[in-house]
């Protein structure tokens, strides 16, 4: 057996080849990533592909360098986590899914936040947010698993106290020093990320190495309910970047992101991103959407002369999350060439009566990937 084995090998190496291997996990340390400014966003260079295995995005958060001595008038969010090809590097979507899910930061609106509490200070003052995203301006009530938060206000290891100490989350938990209250802003944070299938995953974080949670009905004392809770998320599971980003107003403002480290597996390259133009519910202006209807909305992807959208796996497309239920070619837009028609459930889109625009995005049967938005008018019952 010991010689046909090493015959093998030999016959392989003279013929160019090499036995195939299982390839590993691999651990990639990105060092250091300082934003300051106004705006600035970026992302590593590496793909990773959720399903041949779980990924563990870990990294130090110092949010030291923002500035709200101005109450609202100066502000400012941060970002960092993993999108799907086609999306920018900050807020990939906004009020939907469909991109990845991140790591979202936002602070107190109060005046003077992060100045040291004064002796007699308020000791229920509270500074720094560090929530999962699915969509930019999605807040804690987006939180689903292991089920939906109630009353998502009743959270833990969400808000943190810099300086002093938050009395509800220390009684609540009996929570140490440096994790959810006197953190001097900054945050130790692990996300990990787990494939349900080629386009659905789950997301967990903790924060200074605690798990975050929600209380039921109400804040009580002892472990939250719903522990730890973390969020679905969808996207391209095989293909996913990890990008960065800081938006910010009225002051300069700097965060930055310590010895980001990634531990999953290398994906390959996706192939080109390609913009489609997209018609929801052709023929209709304003594109109104009752979110409490149980019909379909049809969207329809034009053929033009930059792009074939016959081309497209339909069993790729979403459309704010949702996956088609039926699909047809026909030429929707009377100009001779054949488009692709899809139609979705209402009650499976994520949308809610904030959104304003909505976007489809698939793959390519000839490789690489495509993404279009259209604008939407989201309408209650009666209106």
């Amino acid at each position: 057996m010991k010689k046909i084995l090493f015959l093998a090998l030999i016959l392989a190496l003279v013929l160019g080849t090499t036995p195939a291997m299982a390839s590993g996990p691999t651990n990639k340390n990105y060092g250091n990533v300082t934003l300051s400014g106004g705006f600035q966003a970026g992302h590593f260079p590496d793909w990773w592909d959720l399903n041949a295995g779980d990924l563990v995005l870990s990294f130090t958060y110092d949010a030291t360098g923002l500035v709200d001595d101005f109450g609202g008038n100066a502000h400012a969010w941060a970002a960092l986590g993993v999108r799907s090809p086609c999306y920018g590097d900050f807020n990939p979507t906004w009020m939907a899914g469909g991109a990845g899910v991140w790591l979202a930061t936002d602070y107190d609106w109060a005046a003077n936040t992060f100045d040291p509490d004064p002796p007699g200070a308020p000791t229920q003052d509270i500074d720094d947010k560090l929530i999962l995203q699915r969509g930019g301006g999605m807040d804690e009530g987006y939180y689903d698993l292991p089920s939906s938060p109630p009353n998502p206000w009743a959270n833990y290891a969400v808000w943190f106290d810099r300086d002093g100490v938050d009395q509800w989350q220390a009684k609540m938990w009996g929570a140490k020093d440096g994790v959810t209250y006197n953190t001097g802003g900054t945050y130790e944070v692990v996300i990990t990320l787990h494939a349900t299938s080629d386009t659905t995953g789950e997301a967990y974080m903790t924060i200074n190495g605690e798990d975050q949670g929600f209380y039921v009905p109400n804040w009580h004392s002892g472990p939250p309910d719903l522990y730890p809770a973390g969020m679905t998320f969808t996207g391209d599971m095989k293909h996913l970047q990890v990008f960065y980003g800081m938006y910010g107003y009225g002051a300069t403002h700097t965060v930055i992101f310590e010895d980001v480290t990634v531990e999953g597996y290398l994906g390959e390259l996706p192939g080109p991103c390609r913009e489609a133009i997209i018609d929801i519910k052709p023929g209709s202006d304003p594109n109104s959407i009752n979110l409490g209807s149980k019909g379909v909305v049809p969207v329809a992807v034009l053929t033009t002369d930059e792009y074939d959208a016959t081309l497209i796996d339909p069993d790729t497309v979403r459309f704010a999350d949702a996956a088609p239920v039926r699909w047809t070619q026909e030429d929707v837009d009377g100009d001779g060439d054949i488009d692709m028609l899809f139609h979705f459930k209402t009650q499976e889109l994520n949308l809610d009566e904030n959104s304003t625009k909505a976007t489809l995005t698939g793959n390519n049967t000839d490789g690489g990937a495509f993404w279009g938005t259209d604008t939407v008018k989201i309408v209650t019952k009666g209106k």
